[in-house]
């Protein structure tokens, strides 16, 4: 599903006025939504109390979107509740469809009260009374700091309430700025949010991930295909995205079939990474895993996974020597894939075996971790004969671009895309709403995840994830983008059963087996 900007969105409503579809038909379409799940809201969270008894207000701004808060006001009254709505302006100020939509709540008998004229303890009981809020000050317009009495009331709310009612925002949080997810200053937190008819980006960027609660896509008349028209091949990976990806298995296939992956990793004192790297590669789905590793650490590593095939380099002080590469070069005909990086150190025989895979072989190739730190020229990487997936964390990110880590996790959309397309390879940008690019322009937020696995060793685990699904027969876009889809969502059951504070890494593969039953 596509995920835009406010200006695609702005385009995607221009464009279905103009076609004939009249704004105030959009905005009651808005409003029904907006409606409906408040229903389904109280269904889930509020049914102890008999409908007469919920109290729910409506925080009304003078813009569009308070438009919406304002016809859901009216449709709720009109199916027996009794909502409050306060405007945020003197009703003067309401224009259009919001006027008309004032006049028509009004007509219904809807209560209202303008914030100017009410005290601040009146506010506050108004609010700490409410079984609800249905939040439409603000849009996903704002580009500035908040002001005026939309800024007092949020401020009032986040400052003055010991514990905040349910919250649905309409459309976006208010105070979370559409484009980036950053906050104006301050936001209003929601419990869930209504967005209409597509994602905004704002709502899966951090910080304003974190305000939009349970996020439901209101289905408000737009087309899609106007909605794909205007938007520019940015979607979220969720799981019905997963759900068309997931690779067949033949029922009398044989390990070949699955994937025959190589894994260039591990080094004196970073044998972890290599043993999280392969299981991960085996827990998801493929058929035969190598492991090569420096000579004098290959039996002590190895021995620890018992269906693992350890294939020794070359050494010197437990980490591959110099001469390694003409060995993995010859054993590079025999698989389908190499992933090369974790725990490998970052040595000068080391960078030179990066250089010379990348210059010298063409199988499909994954570098992480060390692998990506080994690079000086991105040239090589330009030029590379065979597909190349890189998994950066932001760190990693920064040496490779010359960006800083805070300016890389202020546009990891453009960088990301940017340097894919650069640089004709796919690209994970690792992090808090991982980002999946291709070298055609597209890509993937990911919806999956939790923080827990900001723990050492994860990304080592998605290595060994992407590798196995690449080597089975997907495309490297395809496969990057559903390995961290379902990383995530082991993530997701690790910290369910250990707690966030208490996951590592390994419980990530242990429940590997979960994310492939939930969708087999």
């Amino acid at each position: 599903m596509e995920v835009l900007t406010p200006a695609m969105m702005t385009k995607c409503d221009q464009e279905t006025i103009e076609s004939g579809y009249p704004e105030i038909l959009l905005m009651e379409a808005a409003a029904s939504g907006i409606a409906n799940l408040a229903l389904d809201i109280i269904e889930k969270e509020i049914y102890f109390k008999e409908k007469k008894d919920i109290k729910i207000s409506v925080l009304v701004g003078k813009g569009n979107n308070g438009g919406d808060g304002l016809a859901a006001a009216r449709i709720l009254k009109n199916l027996g509740y009794q909502p409050e709505i306060i405007l945020s302006s003197d009703k003067k100020l309401l224009k259009g469809v919001n006027a008309k939509n004032f006049e028509l709540a009004s007509f219904n008998k809807v209560k209202y009260y303008q914030f100017e004229n009410l005290k601040e303890t009146e506010f506050l009981n108004i609010i700490n009374k409410s079984d609800l809020i249905i939040e439409s000050l603000l849009g996903t317009g704002i580009a500035g700091e908040l002001r005026g009495n939309i800024k007092k009331i949020i401020n009032l709310i986040n400052q003055k309430l010991d514990d905040q009612p349910l919250t649905l925002a309409v459309d976006i949080p208010s105070g979370i700025i559409g484009k980036t997810g950053k906050k104006a200053g301050k936001a209003l937190k929601a419990d869930y949010t209504g967005t209409m008819a597509a994602y905004k980006r704002g709502l899966l960027l951090y910080p304003g991930r974190d305000y939009a609660g349970e996020i439901r896509i209101i289905n408000i008349g737009i087309q899609q295909e106007t909605i794909i028209k205007n938007g520019d091949g940015l979607k979220i990976f969720n799981s019905q995205e997963a759900k068309k990806l997931i690779p067949a298995r033949k029922n009398y296939g044989h390990k070949g079939d699955f994937g025959k992956i190589a894994v260039l990793a591990g080094s004196k004192g970073m044998t972890g990474a290599p043993l999280l790297t392969t299981k991960a590669a085996l827990k998801s789905g493929s058929g035969l895993v190598y492991l090569l590793i420096a000579e004098e650490i290959e039996a002590l590593t190895t021995v620890q996974l018992d269906e693992l095939v350890g294939i020794s380099l070359p050494s010197k002080n437990g980490t591959i020597a110099e001469n390694s590469f003409e060995k993995i070069m010859q054993f590079s005909k025999k698989i389908d894939l190499l992933a090369a990086g974790p725990g490998l150190g970052t040595t000068s025989a080391v960078q030179n075996t990066i250089m010379s895979i990348l210059e010298k072989l063409n199988i499909p190739l994954i570098l992480d971790a060390d692998a990506i730190n080994s690079i000086n020229d991105l040239d090589l990487l330009k030029n590379y004969s065979g597909e190349l997936i890189l998994t950066p964390h932001p760190g990693e990110m920064s040496r490779l671009t010359g960006l800083t880590i805070k300016e890389i996790n202020n546009n990891r959309i453009k960088i990301a895309r940017d340097f894919a397309k650069e640089n004709k390879l796919t690209l994970i940008l690792k992090g808090a709403a991982t980002i999946t690019a291709a070298s055609d322009g597209r890509a993937y937020i990911n919806d999956s995840g939790s923080n827990g696995m900001a723990t050492a060793g994860s990304g080592d685990v998605l290595t060994g994830i992407v590798a196995a699904l690449r080597a089975q027969n997907m495309k490297s876009f395809e496969a990057a983008a559903l390995a961290v889809y379902i990383h995530g969502r082991a993530g997701e059951y690790a910290a369910e059963a250990e707690s966030n504070f208490s996951l590592m890494a390994g419980d990530i593969i242990n429940n590997l087996a979960k994310v492939w039953k939930e969708f087999n």
